[in-house]
């Protein structure tokens, strides 16, 4: 409450903005929020609201203006920190390649970075330069970037970076190679996605604009007309009105706050790990039984439903009476199947990200290895997953059948033919391996790209479905006009015919 308290303070909402790297002054705010303001002063007066309404408008608009104005910035600022993410890592791993040293690697991409990934980076330099007494002085240095940034390539290139300087690795170009054949593909996507972000985001905002001023030519052409003269009087037209404005503001406010995109560059957050594990529980527990009330409710539901149709001869209420005994009936499947897909949609996002860090071990370590070690940065659906291949494999070391049946329980469609290339690399070496592992990462973009995308889709999901609001209030707006104008027209005839 505190921090949305503070958005009202002027001083406040600048220092905000710029820490977000943007100058912006009081006359600025000025002008945008006078814009705003007589936008919406525009549209009430054409949509012929009287001057007490338009107040009103007006007071919610000044509440809302210091959110927009956040809003937008934050979304410019989220694009900026994507580019700062970008020039860190298309220039380290380049810089690294040659010459392996972190400090080096650092000193060099300062001077390539802006803003806040250049405060990090220093910070992360001052570290190293100023400890003489922490053991692991690197891997808490590059935690101060990871820290700012908390994203999974940026984690994936200093672990990379950490392996190479601790164990005094020769044959690391090839490595660093296909890390930068995955941060390159990751950087394009993101690109892509960042533009269609912000169409998505600029064709929602014409809608609602649209829909004020479709408002605003509908009773233009019907108070025009001498039949409909005065309609606009009436309170319930004033109050209707007024709320449909109001309700395309906070659709707008919506659309603004929501569309930020901040989830592509901290990807490594955690908020629904918690949900995940409840669900994933309520799949290893299996589908519950069904409870003696269940059975009993549902029979007295369905007799009472039989007994409508023969003696009441209705029916509609009893076809509604076994569909609600269906849904009792089936509730705990129910649960269990939507607890399911959950866990699988989950897991098949994580798979490809999971997939992309062994690969980048099996240079260093072997496939048993590199799968045990990635438990620490799986989540708790796929460590049991983990454990369940590593109980299999340790029991039958030389079999196929752990990787072929590895997150087959969870219907992982892409797992199967990934693992048997995991498979394959364990009595591969030399240049072999090499080659395999390289074609084992390109073949992984295709399933970081669906990857993404799913994550993508169910994170402006909501904002997808705030685009059939603008229509969906404007109908709603456009029956009770139309109403309220059925109603006027009577009342003139009614005089009419009186007179």
């Amino acid at each position: 409450m505190n921090k949305l308290l503070k958005r009202y303070s002027l001083k406040h909402l600048k220092e905000e903005i710029h820490e977000y790297g943007f100058s912006y002054s009081n006359t600025d705010f000025l002008i945008e929020a006078g814009s705003i303001m007589a936008f919406i002063f525009i549209v009430a007066y054409l949509s012929q609201l009287e001057y007490r309404y338009i107040a009103v408008l007006l007071g919610f608009t000044v509440i809302l203006i210091p959110l927009f104005i956040y809003a937008w910035f934050y979304q410019n600022y989220e694009i900026n920190r994507f580019r700062m993410l970008v020039d860190y890592l298309s220039n380290i791993i380049p810089i690294f390649i040659q010459k392996p040293k972190i400090i080096h690697a650092l000193k060099e991409v300062r001077e390539l970075t802006i803003n806040r990934m250049y405060t990090a980076v220093d910070k992360a330099i001052l570290y190293i330069e100023d400890n003489k007494t922490d053991v692991n002085v690197y891997e808490n240095a590059l935690k101060i970037i990871e820290k700012e940034f908390p994203n999974s390539r940026v984690k994936s290139v200093h672990k990379m970076m950490l392996t190479i300087e601790e164990d005094n690795s020769k044959d690391y170009h090839d490595v660093l190679e296909n890390l930068y054949v995955d941060v390159e593909g990751w950087i394009k996507r993101v690109f892509n996605f960042h533009s269609e972000l912000k169409n998505r985001r600029n064709k929602l905002l014409i809608l609602c604009g649209i829909t004020l001023l479709m408002n605003c030519l509908f009773v233009y052409l019907y108070v025009s007309n001498e039949y409909f003269i005065g309609f606009t009087d009436n309170p319930m037209y004033q109050l209707s009105t007024s709320v449909f404005i109001l309700c395309i503001m906070m659709v707008v406010a919506m659309i603004l706050t929501k569309l930020h995109g901040r989830w592509l560059v901290n990807d490594m957050t955690a908020s629904s790990e918690k949900h995940l594990e409840r669900q994933y529980l309520k799949v290893k527990r299996g589908p519950l039984k069904r409870s003696i009330v269940q059975y009993l409710l549902c029979m007295i539901i369905v007799a009472y439903g039989l007994y409508v149709a023969i003696i009441k001869n209705d029916l509609k209420i009893c076809i509604t009476l076994l569909l609600i005994a269906y849904i009792i009936y089936k509730y705990k499947d129910m649960q269990y199947k939507s607890a399911f897909n959950s866990v699988n949609k989950a897991l098949v996002i994580e798979f490809p990200m999971w997939l992309r860090e062994i690969s980048l071990s099996i240079s260093n370590l072997t496939v048993i290895n590199a799968i045990e070690k990635s438990k620490e940065i799986s989540s708790l659906p796929m460590r049991d997953e983990i454990d369940k291949f590593l109980k299999s494999i340790y029991t039958d070391p030389t079999s196929i059948r752990p990787f072929i049946a590895f997150l087959d329980d969870m219907h992982v469609e892409d797992a199967k033919s990934s693992m048997k290339v995991l498979y394959s690399l364990q009595n591969i070496s030399g240049d072999n391996i090499k080659s395999q592992i390289s074609s084992l990462i390109i073949r992984n973009q295709e399933m970081l790209e669906k990857s993404e995308s799913m994550r993508n889709s169910d994170s402006i999901f909501f904002v997808e479905a705030l685009g059939f609001l603008p229509i969906i209030i404007f109908s709603i707006e456009m029956m009770v006009s139309m109403f309220l104008m059925f109603g006027h027209m009577m009342n003139q005839l009614s005089g009419v015919i009186k007179f």
